[in-house]
């Protein structure tokens, strides 16, 4: 099983809004996608920031999150740490 694979195994088993009878099945889907997305861009900052800390360039961060080195320094260099 991929890493891909084994992710998308674990996102539908997540159940939050979904049961919920005030709304429909797809719109409780999309709000527990929703908290699964702000879940996961918190847990990637933070890893960021532990990344930086352990000395990881910006290069080695932006090639495992498959975004260009711009976009990681951008998004994710706060506070002055642009090194």
């Amino acid at each position: 099983m991929s890493a891909e694979s084994a992710a998308f195994s674990h996102v539908l088993d997540f159940r939050w809004r979904q049961g919920d009878h005030s709304i429909s099945e797809p719109a409780a889907r999309l709000h527990d996608l929703r908290a699964l997305q702000a879940a996961i861009a918190d847990v990637v900052e933070i890893t960021v920031g532990d990344a930086r800390a352990d000395d990881l360039t910006w290069t080695q961060i932006s090639d495992a999150l498959g975004i260009s080195t711009q976009a990681a320094v951008a998004r994710y260099g706060r506070h002055g740490d642009l090194r």
